[in-house]
């Protein structure tokens, strides 16, 4: 966030000390505006600014894995690996076979050694561009990605990238798909497809 006393001078158009929406200039800092006005009454206060400042500059994109039993501040006797690379804005990281996999928008696919962080691959190229919503899913020593433009990807699980496969079904994917009984069930914009 730029400085209350830069952004002020640019931006408060009615020079009350305070910013609606429309004050906000397009871009991620109007996109998080809901964010910022903590008390949801449509306005941002000088307040408001400087405690989601205080939050923004202590923001960390971050994986981690820790270990049960902690109390308190844990940070130094608890954490057992963090990972800051290759992290996805949206999507939830998922465990399968011992390894932990995250793909973030661009369709760069990272794996990680559940037990010790230990990076495997990193920002590896799934050959299907554009945002990612929906998290992976894995069935039958595969994992799957859908992207929002509507390209399934299949990798081998394991230690080791390899794209086995790029399915483009031509509708919008927001919804991680489910696997039930050997079907994977995938929701597009427009159908509910399955796969066995």
């Amino acid at each position: 966030m730029p400085p209350l006393a830069s952004f002020t001078a640019e931006n408060d158009q009615d020079k009350n000390g305070q910013f609606s929406k429309d004050e906000f200039p397009a871009g991620p800092l109007r996109d998080r505006f809901t964010q910022i006005d903590l008390d949801k009454d449509g306005l941002v206060t000088p307040d408001e600014w400087r405690v989601s400042e205080e939050i923004f500059s202590k923001a960390e994109n971050a994986l981690f894995a820790v270990r049960p039993g902690g109390r308190g501040d844990i940070t130094e006797t608890h954490v057992a690996w963090k990972q800051t690379r290759g992290l996805p804005y949206v999507p939830s990281p998922f465990f399968y076979d011992g390894r932990v996999y995250v793909v973030k928008n661009g369709g760069m696919v990272s794996c990680y050694e559940a037990k010790t962080g230990r990076t495997l691959y990193q920002e590896e190229r799934l050959g299907a561009l554009g945002d990612y919503y929906s998290s992976p899913v894995a069935a039958d020593g595969k994992v799957y990605f859908a992207s929002q433009q509507g390209v399934v990807s299949v990798i081998q699980a394991g230690d080791v990238f390899h794209v086995l496969a790029r399915n483009d079904l031509e509708q919008p994917i927001m919804a991680t798909p489910a696997v039930v009984d050997g079907i994977i069930y995938l929701r597009t914009a427009g159908y509910l497809n399955a796969f066995g």
